[in-house]
Parts: structure tokens; C-alpha cells; sequence
């Protein structure tokens, strides 16, 4: 382990050579005669200052950089990162910032190693939140507006915002070309609208999309079918907890055939009484056993066996068992439903366990995928009561029609069926809730467009099993989510009810509503979108604009026979195909990165829409990051006032502590903490860099050459090659595994460790008072270091590189480093031992030494075994002479030393009384002179 100093010790003994005080007043100056750092270079920089130079860098040196690297480095090598488009509805946070700024370390890694890359940032510009946003700013409703002008606001709400998101982006250093708004794409394009609807009929031709009256999350709030990843969960959703009795009205099963005079009821439990009204079966499993029960009243109970005693619990219900049942005897039993009476059939089906509830569920087809998975085969139609708004519509029984199913409709429907209640409580649970406007969802059937997922998942699957996951740690559970969630997606409905999105193209046959999906029609949607660029024109245009007469000609109908749909494409799928416009038919991301909750997202839109269209994925890696959150782990909210804001972060802390805020912290949890105790210390690592960058700028100069002569090096200087060698390689290879934790630790480490506290320190007196030929040498190495730190610096503080390197030439930085090798290599296999064990024998001098006492007057006798003295030895020939200017005396940064084998480290140490050369403050003076013998000579050849 390196022995670790402070920066500032640089500073201090910069200091220390400048100063006159300690110098008697008849001894000479010989600071001009001193090579001492000399730069402009700033140490600190005032937050106007810090902000003027951000601000000029980007216009002189990254609003270059995309295009440049595109026609300067190699097409063979090129490495493409697809962009998540992020969503136009509001201001950025800190979510924005580690996705936006984890990015741009890739690519400008990439870059800075040589390669080319292709990143086109766009934008999810449709779907619901920016129509409430919308509607919200220009202080309207939709019920109150057409959806023409709905659109016409969302639109400009959109832009305005993708204005400013743009602008901040730059703000951050995020390399793309920013300049020309060709260069990202936005879902809201009409090139981007004509792919999507081209491929809406291709896999609609394919039998992949097809229309059908399934139960899907609908929000009575959005008055939308809803995505599962657009919903989020109430943990502590109260919902009631109803067991309630179904009459068995005639059954095949004996056992029950011969009490069915004394009357016998099914017992069910559910938390949604408001489905009730729509029951239309009792689902059992043929393969449980079922038990007649008797009640402290008398009353005989169908229900589970397994599930007696603990139904016995639940109904505070003393349940004594009459007779057993298998499942497979009530196939043709019937039961009358308690509201309507009408006789209904028993079902056999799988999903029914005994664990819980009572071993017979309530099936009600239109709310729930189980229950309508049991009809799907039945030629039973569907009972559909609930409509857009969540209210019972007039089909509904008399006493329910026009109320809100999950609050009055579920009080009306308890008292209704009181009598036919053995018990009725509450339970809290976790329920769905729209994720915008966070109120309860249903499952509710509807008429939608869905995209037959069952078709698509083994080569969904199997493209997962092929592709790496970052970070490399969390890649096994990573890949088990996004299995998971594909395997368990039955169906994805792609269809909404709003305005604001993509048009299905679809028209419909007014009598039987039959979808009519005809490339006629699409095609020339797509030339009208071509020629105008009006994309609103499915809701401006008339049937008799949008249906070639050809094509009537061809179903043999006329405009009046033909409505046209309102539905939009869901916006996942909106996004999802983004690797279509940008990627095209061929290409292949290098990556996808974005937050851990796109796995039931963008990660998973993404992946069926190019299985389904080119059965491939769209990534060859996914990198998944997690979510920011304030020092207490709670989640950042207006409500509870703990925003902290990324345009708030750059003003008072600058966009270089943001960015190496991202590096330290954004990749090691799924919890990102952001507090400004963080901000501050990210903000601090970057000023221990700059006070060293300016300490090297000091020392090296623009007309200095990397070359250097190996005869002159020391062995420290061999050593520290070495060690420069091996951090350009780790940081590098950290860099290619994006481990940015661990490369941001190994550059900090390495610049106040290795570089300023061990070999800066080590060299100060050969850098400031050697001759010539050792100066130019140590230069060579500094300016090889400078370069090296720079490149490894630049893809997380491009800021302070590019402004560092402005002090050394005219060029930008990124420019500069393209022709650079990897640093110097130096065999280190003989000379590491060496300074190992000089750094074990300088702990043991420590150890002895007085602190305040200046160890350049110390006098050292040390003993060691043999196999350390025939090491050090190449560092102190002399041995037991006492020699001042030795390799080991620098090593030690003592007077002199003296060594003798021994058994054993042992270490003697005594103060010189002598006066120290007035020049170097290292060597002694003999007689009268003020310099000693090492100077003298250094001066003759200054001709001082």
C-alpha cells in the first residue's frame, strides 16, 4: 500500500522554495534559478467564472464533438447506443441526469479509446401524461375540447418541453449532435409516425395483431385501456372481503343430490363484490377434494376440504365436516346467482387452488384473464356492465345503473345481497392504481388491439439467453426479471382511448363493426403524410379522404357503410419500435441503457416489437441502473419538498461534481442516494484534480516530448511507469465493463496517492533543483502523465480536461489524444521488489523520526536480512558508507544512510548539525558557502 499525502502538501512546498523568510538576510536569493510550476491555470474557479467557461466549451468544443468523431475515426469500429427516449412532460431530475450522463461516459470512453459512435437522442413525445400536462397548462378539459384541438396543445406542450430538456442536456456535456434537430428523433415525426404505421399492417397481415373483447387494465380515470407498466401498486388499498352463499339450484353429484332439499350453498370469497353482477360461472378443480359442511344454524356449505378450519377462522364459524366430495362430481352442477337468479354452471379449471379463499371462485369473464381464459372455448357471450367511466351502463340491473362500480357500486351490491353474506369485512392489500392519475384501476372487458405475445415469446426468450446485462453483478437476477415478465404476459393490448398519439389506421364496417385493416389505406395515410406533413390528419380527414376509392371499390362498400377508429397506439409500443427509425431493418444496438423499471417497459416493448418484426433483438447489451432517491432513501417529490434539482446541482456545484456525482454513485444500488453532503464531496474530489492538473501544467511545458532517456531514469521513475501503465489499463478496462464506480475510486486514487503524495513528493527536489538532464527527463514523464490522467478523466470530467488542456495547445482536447499510445511500459519485475522494500524500510525510519523535525538533517544506520540489503543495494551502492545522494536517501527523503545486513530491520536515527544548502534546502554546506556541491555545479551550467 502507498503511503498516501495530501494534495496540498504540492502546494506547501511550492511555497516553502518561494519563500525569503527563512532565508538569512546576507545569504543570496536563488528562487529564479528554481524550476518552480508555472501556470495561468486557476486553482478555483467562482461559480460565474464556472459557469462562463462551461458555457464556452461548449460551443468551442462539444458542439464538434459528435460530428467529428463521425468523420474522423474508424466506421469498422463503431459502437452504437441506442437512446431511450426520455418523456416530454416536464422538467428534468435526477433520473434524467444518471441516465443522460451514464450514456455519455460510454460514449465518450469510446471515443477517447478510438472508436466511433452512433447516438441519436430522441424523444416519447404521445401518450396520456402529456395530454393531462396539456390540458392541465391551457386550463381546459377533454370532455370541453375536439381531439384536434387536444393534439394541437399536446403538441406544443411537447416541443416547448423537448426545448428545454435539449438545452440541459447540452448544459450536462451529453455528446450528440444538438445542433440539427434531423440528428434526434421525436415518436411525434411524420417519418416516425409512417414507419410505424407501415409496421402496424405488416405484423396485423402476419396474424400478430388482432382485435378481440378481452378483460384489460382499464382506468375509469383516464377512460383508457392501461399497460401493466403503467401501473403502479397501493400497498395499503383497503378493498371489502366478502364470503357470500351461492344456492345450488340442481347437481349430478349424489352426495349433494340428496340434501339438496334441505337447501345447499356454494360458498365463495372475493375483494370485488362490484363484479358480482357480471358472474357468470363458479370455477372448481376437478383434481380437489370438496366437502359438505354444516353451520351452528344448520346450514349446509359447499366448499375446499383443505380449507375447513381455516375457513372455520376466517367466519368465526363453527364448521363440522357431513360429507366429502371429490371435484370431479360437480361438472354438472348449476347454482342460481344471487342477484339475477338465473341458473348458472359450475366450471372445471386449473387455476383454482386451495390455499386460500374457499376452493370455488367466482368467475365474472369480463374482469378477470383466469376467468376469461375458462370462457375463452364456451359459446357463451360475455357480460359486459361496466362502461368508460367505471359506471354500471344499462344493462346493469336497475339499482346499480349510472353509479361508480368500486365505490357505490360495491355498497350498493352489500346491502343488496346481505342476506346470502356469512361475512363481510376489510382487507388491506396491494392494488393497481394508474400510475398518472393514481387512482384505482379495474379489470374490465373491452374491445382492444392486441399483439399475440404467445407467438413471440421462445424467440423473445431465447434472444435474452444471448445478450449481457450490466452491471455484470446483478446480470443473473436481471436476466430472470426480464424472463420473467415476458413469460408471464398473456396478451399486450396496444390500443388506447385518447387523442393524443399515433391513429390506429383502422376503419370499421358500421353494421358489425368489422375492422378493416388494408394497405391501400395505410399507404396512402403515409404518402399524405409525406406530402403535408399534417400528422393529425385521421382525426382532420373525412372516411371518403382516408379510403382510396379503390379500395371501396374493392369490399364493394361506400364511405357511408365505414366509421373510421379513435383509438391510438399504446405508447409503449410508440416507442418500442424506435430501433425502427433509427436502427433500421439491419443494424443492432451495441447497448440499451436505462432505469430497472423498463424491464416491464422499454426493455421488453422493444424486444418483441423487433423479435415480432425481424426476429432478432434490437440490443446486444442491456445496462440497467437504479432510481435516485434523498439521504433517507425516500423518493424525490414536490409533496414532500426533498427535490433536489440537476439545474440546481450545475449552478452551485458546477456540471463536473454532477457527472463524477454520477460516476461514484449512480451504479453500485438500486437506490441511488442524492444528498449535498454526496454533491459536496463529488465537488471536492474534483478540486483535489484540478489543484494537481494545475500542478503538472506547472511543470510541463507545450514544447516538451514524451521522449525519454532511459539511462537517466531512477528506479522510482521506472517504478512509477510502471504504476502509470497499469492505472491507464485498469481505468480503461473498468471503463470497457462500466464499472464507473470503481474507475472514478482508481482515478482519484491514483492522482492524490500514487501520483501526488508518493512520486510528486518523492521527486520535488530533482524536479525543482536537479540539473538539466534529470529535469527534462521528469518533465517527459509528467507530461506522459498528464495525457494519461487527462484521457482517463475526460469521459467523466470533460469540463476540467478540455479547460486544462486549453492551457497546452490550441486543439481540443479529444482531438489531441487520438495518435497517443498507452503509456511508456516498463519491466517491472526487478524494480518493484526494489522500491517495495525501500517503502518498508522508510515505515520503519517514520517510525522513529520526530515529525516536526525536517528529515533531510536525519542521520539513518539501518540493519536488514540479506535478501532485502541485495535488493536496496541497487538503490545505495555505498552500503555501510553514509551516502547523502543516493536513490535511497530520495526514497527515504533523509540526509543520509548507512546500510548493514542483520537479522532483522533495525533502525538508528540521529539529527545532523549542519546547514542546508540555501538553494535546495536538501544537502549540506561546508564552510562559509550558501550552496552546496549539487547546485554549485547545477549553476555553473545556468551561468548563475
Amino acid at each position: 500500500m502507498l503511503p498516501h499525502r495530501n494534495v496540498n502538501r504540492l502546494v506547501g512546498t511550492i511555497r516553502r522554495f518561494m519563500s525569503t523568510a527563512s532565508v538569512p538576510r546576507d545569504e543570496p536569493k536563488f528562487t529564479h534559478t528554481i524550476n518552480l510550476p508555472k501556470t495561468k491555470f486557476p486553482a478555483r474557479l467562482s461559480a460565474d467564472k464556472r459557469a462562463e467557461l462551461q458555457d464556452r466549451l461548449r460551443k468551442t468544443c462539444f458542439a464538434d464533438l459528435y460530428n467529428w468523431q463521425r468523420e474522423n475515426l474508424p466506421a469498422e469500429r463503431e459502437f452504437i447506443l441506442h437512446d431511450g427516449p426520455p418523456y416530454a412532460n416536464g422538467d428534468l431530475h435526477m433520473g434524467h441526469a444518471i441516465n443522460k450522463i451514464l450514456k455519455d461516459l460510454i460514449l465518450r470512453h469510446k471515443i477517447v479509446d478510438g472508436r466511433r459512435v452512433h447516438y441519436t437522442p430522441g424523444w416519447d413525445c404521445h401518450g396520456l401524461p402529456i395530454e393531462l400536462k396539456a390540458l392541465d397548462a391551457y386550463k381546459g378539459t377533454a370532455e370541453s375540447l375536439d381531439p384536434l384541438k387536444i393534439r394541437q396543445m399536446a403538441r406544443k406542450f411537447a416541443l416547448d418541453t423537448i426545448e428545454k430538456q435539449r438545452g440541459e442536456f447540452e448544459q450536462w456535456g451529453v455528446t450528440a449532435d444538438w445542433g440539427s434537430s434531423g440528428a434526434w428523433y421525436r415518436t411525434m415525426d411524420v417519418g416516425y409516425i409512417g414507419a410505424q404505421l407501415r409496421l402496424f399492417r405488416e405484423l396485423f397481415e402476419r396474424g400478430l395483431i388482432y382485435r378481440d373483447l378481452k378483460p384489460v387494465y382499464w382506468s375509469p380515470s383516464s377512460r383508457s385501456a392501461l399497460a401493466e407498466a403503467e401501473l403502479e401498486y397501493d400497498e395499503a388499498h383497503k378493498s371489502p372481503s366478502l364470503y357470500l352463499k351461492m344456492k345450488i339450484a340442481s347437481t349430478g353429484c349424489p352426495t349433494i343430490q340428496e340434501r339438496l332439499g334441505e337447501g345447499v350453498s356454494a360458498v365463495i370469497w372475493t375483494t370485488t363484490p362490484w363484479t358480482l353482477p357480471a358472474n357468470q360461472g363458479i370455477c372448481f378443480n376437478p383434481d380437489l377434494s370438496y366437502s359438505l359442511v354444516e353451520t351452528d344454524k344448520r346450514e349446509l356449505l359447499l366448499v375446499g376440504t383443505d380449507l375447513i378450519t381455516y375457513l372455520s377462522e376466517q367466519l368465526q364459524l363453527s364448521l363440522n365436516k357431513v360429507a366429502d366430495i371429490r371435484g370431479s362430481e360437480l361438472q354438472s352442477t348449476q347454482y342460481r346467482h344471487p342477484i339475477t337468479s338465473e341458473e348458472l354452471p359450475f366450471l372445471p379449471a386449473s387455476h383454482v387452488k386451495a390455499e386460500k379463499g374457499t376452493g370455488l371462485v367466482h368467475t365474472a369473464p369480463a374482469h378477470g384473464p383466469d376467468d376469461f381464459l375458462v370462457f375463452l372455448n364456451r359459446k357463451t357471450s360475455i357480460k359486459s356492465l361496466i362502461d368508460e367511466a367505471g359506471c354500471y351502463n344499462q344493462s346493469a340491473p336497475d339499482f346499480l345503473r349510472g353509479k361508480f362500480a368500486l365505490t357505490e357500486g360495491n355498497q350498493l351490491i352489500l346491502e343488496q345481497l346481505r342476506d346470502q353474506t356469512l361475512s363481510c369485512g376489510t382487507i388491506e392489500h396491494s392494488y393497481p392504481i394508474d400510475w398518472r392519475t393514481k387512482q384505482p384501476v379495474m379489470l374490465r372487458a373491452s374491445a382492444q388491439w392486441f399483439i399475440n405475445t404467445d407467438r413471440l415469446k421462445e424467440s423473445a426468450l431465447a434472444a435474452v439467453d444471448k445478450i449481457e446485462v450490466y452491471p455484470q453483478t446483478s446480470a443473473d437476477v436481471s436476466k430472470k426479471v426480464l424472463r420473467g415478465q415476458l413469460q408471464k404476459r398473456p396478451y399486450w393490448c396496444i390500443s388506447r382511448q385518447r387523442a393524443w398519439g399515433v391513429p390506429i389506421p383502422v376503419v370499421y364496417e358500421k353494421k358489425s363493426m368489422t375492422p378493416i385493416v388494408h394497405a391501400g389505406i395505410i399507404e396512402q395515410a403515409c404518402r399524405s403524410l409525406a406530402s403535408t406533413g399534417n400528422v393529425d390528419f385521421w382525426w382532420s380527414s373525412s372516411v371518403e379522404q382516408l379510403v382510396p376509392k379503390e379500395v371501396l371499390s374493392e369490399l364493394n362498400l361506400s364511405p357511408q357503410d365505414l366509421t373510421k377508429g379513435n383509438d391510438i397506439l399504446d405508447i409503449w409500443f410508440d416507442s418500442g419500435i424506435s430501433w425502427l427509425s433509427v436502427l433500421g431493418r439491419d443494424r443492432t444496438a451495441d447497448l440499451y441503457l436505462e432505469g430497472l423499471d423498463q424491464f416491464t417497459g422499454w426493455f421488453q416493448s422493444s424486444l418483441l416489437t423487433s423479435v415480432a418484426a425481424r426476429n432478432t433483438s434490437p440490443y446486444r447489451a442491456v445496462f440497467v441502473h437504479g432510481f435516485a432517491v434523498d439521504e433517507h432513501g425516500m423518493k424525490m417529490s414536490k409533496s414532500l419538498g426533498n427535490i433536489i434539482s440537476p439545474k440546481d446541482i450545475v449552478k452551485q456545484y458546477g456540471c463536473d461534481a454532477l457527472r463524477w456525482w454520477v460516476a461514484a454513485h449512480a451504479i453500485q444500488h438500486t437506490s441511488i442516494p442524492v444528498s449535498h453532503k454526496l454533491l459536496g464531496s463529488s465537488a471536492e474530489s474534483v478540486q483535489k484534480l484540478r489543484a494537481i492538473f494545475k500542478y503538472l501544467l506547472g511543470v510541463v511545458s507545450n514544447e516538451d516530448t514524451k521522449e525519454l532517456d532511459p539511462a537517466k531514469l531512477f528506479h522510482v521513475d521506472r517504478y512509477f511507469l510502471q504504476q502509470l501503465q497499469q492505472f491507464h489499463d485498469t481505468v480503461f478496462s473498468q471503463f470497457d465493463s462500466y464499472q464507473y464506480n470503481k474507475a472514478s475510486t482508481t482515478i482519484l486514487t491514483f492522482s492524490v496517492s500514487t501520483l501526488s503524495g508518493f512520486y510528486l513528493h518523492l521527486i520535488k527536489d530533482r524536479l525543482y533543483c536537479g540539473p538539466d538532464d534529470q529535469f527534462h527527463n521528469l518533465r517527459a514523464i509528467l507530461t506522459q502523465t498528464l495525457e494519461t490522467l487527462c484521457k482517463a478523466l475526460w469521459p467523466i470530467a470533460p469540463f476540467l480536461v478540455e479547460e486544462c488542456w486549453s492551457y497546452r495547445g490550441s486543439d481540443p482536447f479529444f482531438k489531441s489524444c487520438q495518435q497517443w499510445n498507452r503509456p511508456t511500459p516498463e519491466d517491472a519485475t526487478t524494480t518493484a521488489p526494489i522500491i517495495e522494500q525501500a517503502l518498508e524500510l522508510k515505515r520503519a525510519v517514520y517510525q522513529q523520526s520526530q515529525l516536526d523535525v525536517n528529515t533531510w538533517l536525519l542521520d539513518v544506520e539501518a540493519t536488514v536480512p540479506k535478501e532485502s540489503l541485495d535488493l536496496l543495494k541497487q538503490l545505495h551502492p555505498t552500503l555501510e558508507e553514509p551516502n547523502c545522494s543516493s536513490e535511497l536517501c530520495e526514497l527515504l527523503q533523509v540526509g543520509s544512510i548507512a546500510l548493514r545486513e542483520g537479522e532483522k530491520v533495525g533502525v538508528q536515527v540521529s539529527r545532523k548539525d549542519l546547514r542546508l544548502c540555501a538553494r535546495c534546502r536538501r544537502f549540506g554546506v561546508s564552510g562559509q558557502g550558501h550552496v552546496c556541491e549539487r547546485c554549485e555545479a547545477v549553476l555553473k551550467v545556468k551561468g548563475v
